[in-house]
């Protein structure tokens, strides 16, 4: 466990707490179930002067991404489809027919959208740390790097990128500002870099405070990711936002190294900010109070909808372990009687696990609840609770 003494994207050393989180859960732990909870305090701290909202306590990435333990995979998420396609309508509006020498995907996972890109250059490489079995390998015409971004020298490890792609691993790296960095000073001069995180704007709109876990050590808001890229020495582009991504939605942002210097953004007033985030996080709050009382007396049997993988934070919040629950449905069948590590709950698929009509449900994953809660429909529930107001 590592205490940040500055913040991720500049040379502040001023935080203002929002959120005491004690002994949360670690998410996305798939697995048998062990008793000894496996859990860790944490801070949400709001940056002095910047406005960036980062975890105070990061834990060490040889924790948190185990090739074992580390269950997210983008092909095998639900909606990663629909996000992927989004991301590269994205990238053909500033690319604008633009074929590239060498293409570089950080955080690039299963190597499924680097796939798609074959058609917009030459080289094409992933660096990922759980690529680690597979370092060092062409695959599909894919160069793969499995290790940390740090840890490459996108100069003379490869031809010279001239695109850099990032989706969703921005908000992992400990410190964003020297990955950026990084890139300036080993890319191409006319590099063109498009960068995808959660976006923490989308997240308190929506109320996903759930969706604060250890492997996020940064939640970027538009306004945080533009000082960055202007305190790195770049230049803004475009952005646009994807309100269906994950954690209650994305921000995907395009920019380069400029060529002269860039004014400074303009930046929201920090203490509306601050007053905007605390009470979007008591809303928060509240909500799972009224849903954790009406847990207590919902009609039995109960079955959870969803086997997400922050389950274990919903958990957290709902101040339940889910052991009065039947099991967790959830319709992957690759997923039937699996668990996880750290809550006493067990996966079944509805078809083999047949639950009786006039059964409760709770959703139990966030990123889902529209068509969970129509799949639902179909098994004749009597209740159906979902632990927001979405």
């Amino acid at each position: 466990m590592n205490k940040i003494t500055k913040c991720g994207i500049s040379e502040a050393t001023d935080f203002h707490s929002l959120w005491n989180l004690p002994k949360l859960p670690l998410t996305e732990q798939m697995g048998n179930f062990n008793s000894e909870s496996i859990n860790y305090d944490q801070e949400l701290v709001i940056s002095i002067p910047t406005g960036h909202v980062q975890l105070k306590n990061q834990l060490s990435p040889k924790v948190l991404y185990t090739e074992s333990d580390y269950s997210y995979r983008t092909s095998s998420a639900f909606s990663a489809e629909r996000g992927v396609i989004f991301f590269e309508n994205v990238l053909k509006g500033v690319a604008e027919n633009k074929k590239f020498e060498s293409i570089v995907d950080v955080g690039g996972n299963d190597l499924s959208l680097m796939r798609r890109l074959s058609g917009y250059g030459k080289n094409r490489t992933v660096i990922d740390p759980v690529c680690k079995t597979i370092d060092g390998k062409t695959i599909d015409g894919i160069k793969v790097f499995g290790r940390f971004i740090e840890e490459v020298d996108l100069s003379s490890d490869i031809k010279k990128p001239d695109l850099v792609i990032c989706r969703h691993t921005m908000e992992h790296i400990s410190r964003p500002k020297d990955v950026i960095e990084q890139w300036f000073k080993q890319c191409s001069d006319d590099c063109t870099y498009i960068i995808e995180i959660p976006c923490f704007e989308n997240l308190a709109e929506s109320l996903r405070f759930d969706a604060i876990f250890h492997q996020h050590y940064h939640l970027f808001d538009l306004d945080s990711l533009k000082y960055l890229i202007w305190e790195c020495g770049g230049e803004y582009l475009t952005h646009t936002h994807y309100h269906q991504g994950s954690c209650g939605g994305s921000l995907i942002i395009a920019f380069k190294k400029a060529k002269s210097k860039q004014t400074k953004p303009k930046m929201l007033n920090l203490d509306e900010k601050i007053k905007y985030y605390e009470r979007r996080i008591n809303l928060f709050k509240n909500q799972m109070h009224v849903y954790s009382e009406l847990l207590k007396d919902l009609p039995r049997p109960i079955y959870g909808y969803g086997a997400g993988l922050m389950l274990a934070t919903l958990g957290y919040h709902l101040k339940t372990d889910f052991t009065s629950f039947e099991c967790i449905l959830d319709d992957d069948l690759e997923k039937n009687d699996t668990g996880y590590k750290n809550i006493p709950v067990k996966i079944k698929a509805p078809s083999l696990e047949n639950p009786p009509e006039n059964a409760s449900y709770l959703i139990t994953s966030m990123e889902n609840l529209r068509p969970i809660y129509k799949r639902i429909l179909e098994l004749n529930p009597r209740r159906i609770i979902s632990p927001l107001i979405s």
